[in-house]
């Protein structure tokens, strides 16, 4: 079930006349969105992890899971996507290409993006520092070495942490966004029933069928 084809069709009134009448073009009605509603999300039995495969799109992850590439759309609505381009992973080479046209006219994918701390333990081995933050030059930070006796010691930036590349940082993003929940099998017929009761038309008098709205002409032709 294709998301746009699904959605409801609308009689626009592209061209309005003095006597009141219109031409009409036939579009989608894209106002008609859908959105998971949060009964659903807050059961949490019916998602899972997934890993998106490298290079896969939002429909070969449909076909995979569901064995429908049209139902790419329920992949997107679960995980809040709206924008491919920032929201979904890409293939190295991709990646490697989007790098090098962002950072063209900075420092280069090798440049240094940000600086993070390394990992650091207390004599008892307990963790003091966890690895990843991010920190600017010049940071540096007194913690209890020992308890007794009594010893302290400080981290510092030149020591305790590391830079990361613009390369490294756009890579670490991306492989993030290969992790994405998905709805189990057994349940995306609710979610596409529900997509149907959603955007579907309630009846009244502008409906020319089910399925399809014909815009009302009143206030317009007043102005000709």
């Amino acid at each position: 079930m294709s998301y746009f084809r699904q959605l409801p069709d609308l009689l626009y009134a592209s061209k309005i006349r003095k006597s009141g009448f219109g031409e009409y073009e036939q579009i989608k009605n894209i106002f008609r969105r859908y959105k998971l509603r949060d009964d659903v999300k807050a059961i949490a039995n019916q998602f899972y992890k997934y890993e998106i495969p490298l290079g896969f799109t939002p429909e070969q992850v449909a076909a995979d899971i569901y064995d429908d590439p049209e139902l790419y759309w329920v992949v997107l609505i679960v995980n809040d996507i709206v924008d491919l381009y920032s929201q979904w992973p890409v293939d190295q080479q991709s990646l490697q290409t989007f790098v090098a046209e962002k950072y063209d006219h900075e420092s280069g994918p090798d440049g240094v993006h940000h600086y993070e701390t390394f990992e650091r333990y207390d004599s008892d081995n307990n963790v003091v520092m966890k690895k990843g933050l991010i920190v600017t030059p010049g940071w540096s930070h007194e913690y209890l070495y020992s308890a007794d006796p009594i010893v302290k010691r400080n981290l510092t930036f030149a020591a305790d942490a590391y830079s990361v590349t613009n390369y490294e940082y756009e890579e670490k993003r991306n492989d993030a966004l290969r992790t994405i929940e998905v709805i189990h099998p057994d349940y995306v017929g609710a979610i596409v029933a529900d997509f149907e009761e959603q955007t579907s038309y309630e009846q009244n008098s502008d409906l020319v069928d089910d399925n399809t709205k014909k815009t009302a002409i009143d206030l317009v032709r007043k102005y000709y």
